[in-house]
């Protein structure tokens, strides 16, 4: 009966996917009616209505592979003689197709078509329109192909030594192929039924409870678990594993537990505590149940991203969900709350509503970083997570978003290599951006509603970004066109900058696009928007006017609010997606106000103003001795997000002025500034939350400047560490920052070696982040090799954190130069370890050439691309770096002198 529902609420929620509405209107190509297995996306002439699938996994010991069966009923829409679905790096060992009746038809052929992962079955006769036919498969594959789709994770108890297996899934986006034959496009929503064979003394796990379970003998047994609602193939979820786990309820009464492996058990307490606090959070806020009928979130000890929001089964790396406050500090623990919001968010924006294809894909993950930032701030709103997410998001994208080799948020997808490559900060943080600007224009209130309407009327279905725009625009009424708002920040790439200058009792504004390379061309690539936006205008005056318009021209005139000789903020607490330049007068009112009283701007407008005034120099917008007058009254302030601004844009002039003449003038200025905050936040733990992250940059910045305090209280602190680590235990919230200064400033191997060591034996996934970041910090050349040559040890440095370790090595400018001779050398074995199609390896060049500002590293870096032209997921990344480094000469060549010029007249010597 539960299956008989299932199957009516997908008819009746999803529907047919029509052979006239691909998965976005605009981007599918024509069909090959004679051999569509020559087209990137399955045929619409079948709908998926149920699959049942039994999955006998061999992981245990040496085991390596599985064997299952699928069954898989469609509906057909058009008449039709040929099945396919994708498979992937699997083996079909028997094809079956069934009719209404049951009838087993004769088929023509079946067949592998690599290039697009498919399996193709022919039947002698065509099936009719309107019947359903059922296509059954079985199939073998390997357990041991790399740590994505269907795959063995093996850990070592820390207590006992015994090595423990699990077998686990991770689909997102395009690996499901790899676990069972499917429909692999987010599109073909259906219902599943899952039977696990398994060892009786280990636990199996899918998206929804147990239904069954059949003993086999004493050692084995199959458990046949509920059947699903309508979901894509990507959030199914399998696990069996011996972990144990602790639970709780959701404010319904489902039942919510985290699992974990069992000598870390005791790491679960704060996800278990505050999982039902955000999920009962986003119900409320939604105003729409949580559909499933429990609530799982697993720690996996091998994972290749974050954490995947599998409906009903969220599963993370273990580090990213477990939390021991004995060995981890507030950042760590803000880390697991900020991710447990995301994911969480995820069970409506994402699972129950879902993205029709991957090109529409921030739909999930825009909506689940915005809202991560309310869920986080539900439990804890000392945080101020509501204001890091301008400081550590907004602005970080702004910059990414910036290159003229960046995208639209939504972009044509043809293959697997380019879903995994939108998995990036345009999708996620720019979507959030634009999400959070509207919900400022909109209202809280009219905001909420629309998203209510949009998750309601599209319950269980996939959806394109004109489904919210028709959401919201019914909560909106005629008075605002949202779509046509809207339309420009989501389909063309980049943002304005927006001009401010008064004539007479007027302001002047303008909008242009914002480039970081002043000699890129403005309309390149063409847009047929012309890099025109509808700019919401919200400002404050010095006086306290305020005001909001629209600015959909190139340039209008507006009334001036201003009153005198006064400052005007636009943008107003940084809600817009865009930049400000004033004409100078108002620029250094601005600067007047901060140096004499810089509590008339909020944290978030300051942090913004810096922000702004830097990027806008970078891009030759700005004079660098306004942008970095701007800076001069940080000796002063105390936030967060202004010192959070300053630390990445002034990395940005650490990297390039690294090695030249005057680099010794800009550490002094660091020093200048990070003196008086350095010396009353101290080398010691201690204050609010946001003190404590502060602390961690501050201690960054003022010991790279040389503050003598700093470098010799967190060396000693380390030394004492390293001689003992229990007796001189270090303070957890300055752990990083002393670990880094301990080996940034350390001449002795013996103290790598030290470190190395407990790296090995952490027991905490986030205190073992903590030392590889700290490894990478050294200056010795035969430190830096063997740590390179531990990553190619999965035993030493395992594969799910080798992209991290290269990413912590890149940002060491000491190392850049032995990294890129040693990537190069080893690029053809990191490939074929990870394979091209990996979204992380697709990044990893591009983001170890990303400060490369030189002519001779530039024909290096196009040498190299040239040499290995298959870029898998990276095409579009190695295209940026390409721009970047371009960007990085143009610096060195106009704007390093300004900066040396005024450093030189504003740093005492």
């Amino acid at each position: 009966m539960e299956l008989v529902f299932a199957l009516l609420l997908l008819l009746l929620t999803v529907g047919a996917v029509s052979p006239s509405q691909p998965p976005s209107s605009s981007f599918i190509p024509e069909p090959h009616a004679e051999e569509p297995w020559l087209d990137p996306f399955l045929p619409s002439s079948l709908e998926p209505l149920h699959y049942d699938l039994y999955q006998n996994p061999d992981f245990y010991y040496d085991g390596s592979t599985f064997t299952g069966r699928v069954s898989i009923l469609m509906s057909v829409l058009n008449a039709t003689d040929i099945i396919i679905v994708h498979i992937k790096a699997m083996n079909i060992t028997a094809s079956k197709v069934y009719d209404l009746n049951g009838n087993r038809l004769t088929l023509k052929d079946t067949f592998a078509y690599e290039p697009n992962q498919y399996w193709v079955v022919r039947t002698l006769n065509p099936v009719p329109e309107g019947s359903t036919v059922t296509l059954e498969l079985e199939f073998t594959g390997s357990l041991t192909n790399g740590i994505v789709g269907y795959y063995k994770s093996t850990y070592v108890h820390d207590v006992t030594g015994v090595t423990s297996w699990l077998a686990t899934t991770k689909f997102q986006p395009s690996d499901a192929r790899k676990a069972f034959p499917n429909f692999d496009e987010p599109r073909f929503k259906s219902t599943f039924t899952i039977t696990l064979r398994h060892w009786s003394n280990f636990t199996s796990l899918t998206n929804m409870p147990p239904e069954s379970i059949v003993a086999i003998d004493d050692e084995w047994q199959e458990t046949t678990f509920a059947t699903s609602p309508p979901m894509s193939s990507y959030l199914v979820c399998f696990i069996i594993c011996d972990f144990p786990f602790k639970n709780n309820t959701l404010v319904d009464g489902k039942p919510h537990r985290v699992w974990a492996r069992p000598d870390r058990l005791d790491q679960v307490d704060y996800a278990l505590s505050v999982g039902p606090i955000i999920q009962n959070f986003y119900i409320e806020e939604f105003n729409v149940p949580y559909p499933l009928p429990k609530l799982d979130q697993f720690g996996v000890p091998d994972y290749p991203s974050g954490a995947t929001e599998h409906w009903g089964m969220i599963t993370y790396r273990d580090s990213r969900l477990l939390y021991d406050p004995a060995q981890v500090g507030d950042s760590g623990k803000q880390g697991t709350l900020s991710i447990m919001a995301h994911e969480l968010a995820h069970n409506h924006a994402g699972d129950l509503v879902t993205c029709r294809y991957w090109d529409d894909l921030w739909l999930n993950e825009g909506f689940a970083s915005f809202y991560e930032v309310k869920g986080v701030t539900q439990v804890d709103p000392g945080m101020f997570y509501d204001g890091q997410f301008f400081s550590r998001t907004v602005q970080p994208v702004l910059n990414t978003d910036g290159a003229n080799s960046s995208r639209p948020i939504v972009i044509p997808i043809t293959n697997p290599n380019e879903a995994n490559a939108v998995f990036d900060s345009i999708t996620y943080d720019k979507g959030a951006a634009i999400l959070s600007m509207m919900e400022s224009f909109l209202g809280r209130d009219t905001f909420r509603r629309g998203v209510t309407r949009f998750l309601q009327d599209n319950s269980y279905k996939t959806v394109v970004t004109d489904d919210l725009w028709a959401a919201f625009q019914q909560e909106i009424g005629p008075g605002l066109d949202i779509k046509e708002v809207m339309t420009a920040w989501v389909y063309s790439m980049g943002y304005p900058v927006v001009g401010i200058s008064i004539q007479g009792n007027q302001l002047y504004v303008t909008q242009k696009r914002f480039l970081t390379n002043p000699l890129s061309d403005p309309d390149s690539p063409p847009s047929e928007y012309g890099y025109q936006w509808h700019v919401p205008l919200n400002y404050r005056t010095q006086g306290g006017q305020t005001g909001f318009v629209w600015l959909d021209t190139p340039e209008a005139f507006f009334p001036s609010p201003l009153t005198g000789s006064e400052w005007i903020k636009v943008n107003t607490d940084h809600t817009g997606f865009y930049r400000v330049n004033y004409e100078p007068n108002l620029w250094t009112l601005i600067t007047q106000q901060l140096n004499s009283d810089f509590t008339g701007f909020t944290e978030v407008e300051r942090s913004n103003l810096i922000n702004d005034g830097l990027n806008l120099a970078r891009a030759e917008l700005l004079t660098y001795d306004v942008a970095l007058g701007l800076t001069e009254y940080a000796s002063s302030e105390t936030g967060l997000l202004p010192w959070d601004s300053i630390y990445a844009d002034f990395f940005y002039i650490y990297y390039m002025m690294a090695g030249t003449a005057d680099h010794a003038l800009f550490q002094s200025y660091v020093l200048q500034l990070t003196t008086n905050i350095m010396n009353k936040l101290g080398v010691a733990d201690g204050g609010s939350h946001t003190e404590k992250l502060l602390r961690t940059k501050i201690m960054k910045l003022s010991c790279y400047g040389g503050h003598s305090g700093c470098i010799q209280n967190s060396t000693s602190i380390f030394k004492a560490w390293i001689e003992d680590e229990v007796a001189n235990s270090v303070a957890l919230n300055i752990r990083r920052a002393v670990y880094d200064s301990g080996l940034s400033f350390s001449t002795l191997q013996s103290e790598w070696d030290t470190v190395w060591n407990r790296y090995i034996v952490a027991t905490s996934g986030q205190e073992k982040d903590n030392f590889l970041y700290a490894l990478t910090r050294t200056r010795d050349t035969q430190l830096i090799n063997r740590f390179l040559g531990y990553t190619m040890d999965e035993t030493k440095i395992p594969s799910q954190d080798f992209f991290t370790a290269i990413d912590y090595l890149a940002s060491n400018h000491g190392a850049i130069d032995i990294l890129w001779d040693w990537m190069q050398t080893n690029y053809d074995a990191i490939v074929a370890r990870f394979g091209i199609d990996n979204r992380s390896l697709g990044r990893m060049v591009p983001e170890i050439v990303s400060y490369f500002n030189t002519d001779a590293q530039l024909q290096e870096t196009l040498d190299f691309y040239a040499l290995h032209p298959d870029a898998g997921t990276g095409a579009r990344f190695r295209e940026e770096s390409v721009q970047t480094i371009n960007t990085n000469i143009r610096w060195m060549e106009v704007s390093l002198p300004y900066v040396v010029a005024w450093l030189s007249q504003n740093v005492p010597l």
